[in-house]
């Protein structure tokens, strides 16, 4: 199946509230402001609402009470303040996805992000941009579903006994959330490193172009599924692909200590998914 072929397939492809994608047509521009960005948020309220549920979570938050996008903009910055509304309009555009588990689908987008955000930091790299790779890591997933309701729900089955989503999904469709989440994000206008980081989380080393957040992703990814199975932080940093990991010259005892760090924080996902 062609991506021209899927997305003519989806009668309303999910959309992004205005603000989001202003926002991500100047992801790189350095004349946007924090101030500009403020102003529009606080014309859509529901939006405003989410970002200000996200600054105030303990997953995100930073320790102070967030109760206005004008302290959020002088409290968190400008690019902490991008990344959250960016969450904020993307939970917000894929809300209503027949047959999605949108609170097991979010719980793992936002804590990839936030481990994909702790690699960043740790190998001196943007965690900003970092946490948006893994925030949108697995959003062609939502397209899938909107196309293949029936389908997606027994790969889904078949994926909690250890099958291979992706391999499932190439046999099915002729393609996979990868590539499907790529061509998503490039028709939201996402800058390009973050379009590949998608495309390549599972093989980063053929990455077409210099770029290190394919790597972070995949090592992000690779921690969350070996915590998700049970294992101790300590044993799934362990676990680690060592030439990958070496790539990014992270010191491991302070992975370690940032992850259970990380780890020991409050879980509160839901309530800013709702």
């Amino acid at each position: 199946m062609s991506f021209e072929n899927l997305f003519r397939q989806v009668l309303n492809i999910p959309s992004i509230p205005k603000v989001v994608q202003e926002l991500i047509n100047n992801f790189n521009d350095s004349n946007t402001s924090a101030r500009d960005i403020a102003q529009k948020l606080q014309m859509d309220q529901t939006l405003s609402v989410k970002v200000l549920r996200l600054a105030n979570s303990a997953r995100y938050g930073c320790g102070r009470k967030i109760n206005s996008i004008d302290a959020a903009v002088i409290t968190l910055g400008f690019d902490a303040l991008k990344t959250l509304v960016i969450a904020s309009g993307l939970t917000a555009a894929c809300k209503s996805i027949p047959g999605l588990n949108q609170k097991q689908f979010w719980r793992t987008s936002f804590s990839v992000a936030n481990l994909t955000k702790m690699f960043a930091k740790l190998s001196g790299r943007d965690g900003e941009v970092a946490y948006t790779c893994g925030l949108l890591h697995n959003i062609g997933d939502t397209l899938l579903f909107l196309t293949h309701k029936e389908q997606m729900a027994n790969i889904e089955v078949m994926c909690a006994t250890g099958a291979d989503r992706a391999t499932l999904q190439q046999s099915q469709f002729g393609c996979d959330f990868t590539d499907v989440g790529a061509e998503l994000a490039r028709r939201w206008n996402f800058p390009e490193e973050i379009c590949l980081a998608i495309a390549y989380q599972q093989k980063p080393e053929q990455c077409p172009s210099p770029n290190t957040y394919p790597l972070l992703l995949h090592l992000a990814i690779h921690l969350h599924d070996d915590l998700s199975s049970g294992k101790k932080p300590a044993e799934a940093v362990a676990h680690l692909p060592k030439e990958k990991a070496a790539d990014l010259n992270i010191d491991t005892l302070q992975l370690l200590e940032q992850l259970t760090y990380l780890l020991n924080k409050e879980d509160d996902i839901e309530s800013f998914i709702n």
